[in-house]
């Protein structure tokens, strides 16, 4: 049986939306679903198969549903942490109320009930100071909303949750990636959605098939909620998965299927010619294995190597949406225009070797020695500007 396990993660859990809607698109269903605090929410949603619903539920779950009128800005971390902490200290935690009224409008009992997707939470009772891993047929139907709540009680951020008289709190202070409670319920193939968020993961107990897809970019922060995030982590929870099952191609940078070979055939080639004449050497790939600290690899698969990386730490140095699906002319179309936009220390330096490449100045080799890795972006980029 084929299982989906989902990490807790407070506002990150929106990216694994996304990678709902890749597995959805992939045609891959599952027989079981475990979650711990947002990923018992997001489980509840795979379970009764309300992906529309999920979407919506996200475009609602903000700090205004949360703070009221006295919201802050929601681009900054550190107020937002300051609110939380406000709540601790005057109430013990923030009051969920209305995100339970939220949840409650999205979450259709009769389907999640009756779904033939078997369904496991976790969380822990604070009152008894003992873990609740419990199944969809353990759980009384009147208190479903209720356990899905315990589970995602983030406790000090938000109050814990009392069910008949005791007291929970998230899940992930036991386990936060619930891959035993899914193999206990007879999962013997699983994708686990590990959003690297704060909480204690179990090492599983038996070895089992996984396919582990975690965030290559950072996501919003796990307390900070805005439709804005949502929409970003959805985006990169997407374009992750398609890649870990090889849709897609990349890794903080997403790109189209067969774009990097492309690329490779149309820039790659020029690229290493034009750095040989550079350095100068015969072994010109190795030493630049040295010089970069890279680890051993054939030097004819060295420029291949480090092509990727070249290109995705240029779009990051000059801010390229990280959330798009690129062809290999959109990506370096994008990069050029960027160059050429901005005005910063480091653009400046850029274009400053592409010019001397260009004019293929003396003391090239040396430039590239004291500056090796910014001396390769501006290469790139000039081989790029070329075609």
């Amino acid at each position: 049986m084929k299982a989906l396990v989902l990490s807790g993660g407070g506002s990150k859990g929106s990216y694994q939306i996304g990678v709902w809607k890749a597995l959805r698109k992939l045609h891959i269903k599952f027989d079981i679903v475990t979650g711990t605090s947002v990923g018992a929410l997001n489980g509840a949603l795979v379970t009764q198969k309300s992906y529309h619903r999920a979407i919506q539920l996200w475009k609602k779950i903000n700090l205004s549903v949360l703070f009221g009128e006295n919201v802050t800005n929601s681009t900054d971390d550190i107020k937002v942490m300051k609110m939380y902490g406000k709540e601790f200290v005057k109430n013990g935690g923030m009051e969920a109320k209305e995100l339970e009224k939220l949840i409650e409008k999205e979450i259709n009992y009769k389907k999640f009930i009756k779904s033939n997707i078997n369904y496991g939470l976790v969380t822990y009772n604070l009152t008894t100071r003992k873990p609740i891993q419990i199944t969809k047929k353990e759980i009384p139907k009147d208190l479903i909303g209720d356990y899905l709540m315990a589970s995602a009680s983030c406790y000090p951020a938000f109050k814990q949750k009392e069910i008949e008289g005791n007291k929970y709190i998230d899940g992930g202070f036991f386990d936060n990636l619930p891959i035993n409670l899914a193999i206990q319920m007879g999962a013997d193939e699983i994708i686990a959605v590990d959003l690297s968020a704060p909480g204690f993961n179990k090492k599983p107990k038996k070895q089992v098939p996984t396919i582990r897809i975690k965030p290559n970019n950072k996501l919003t922060n796990f307390l900070n909620f805005y439709e804005d995030g949502a929409k970003r982590n959805i985006k990169l929870g997407y374009n992750d998965t398609m890649k870990k099952f090889g849709k897609l191609e990349g890794n903080k940078y997403t790109f189209k299927k067969k774009a990097l070979e492309k690329n490779k055939k149309k820039h790659l080639g020029t690229f290493e010619y034009i750095l040989k004449n550079i350095l100068n050497n015969e072994k010109a790939l190795e030493n630049l294995q040295k010089i970069l600290k890279l680890s051993n690899a054939p030097s004819e698969k060295m420029i291949e190597k480090i092509g990727l990386k070249i290109m995705e730490d240029i779009a990051k140095d000059l801010n390229l949406d990280e959330t798009i699906i690129y062809s290999e002319r959109k990506f370096n179309k994008q990069l050029l225009k960027e160059l050429k936009r901005q005005d910063t220390k480091q653009t400046k330096q850029l274009t400053e070797f592409i010019e001397q490449i260009k004019e293929n100045k003396k003391g090239l080799k040396r430039k590239f020695i004291l500056n090796p890795w910014e001396f390769l972006k501006a290469l790139y980029l000039y081989t790029i500007s070329e075609v």
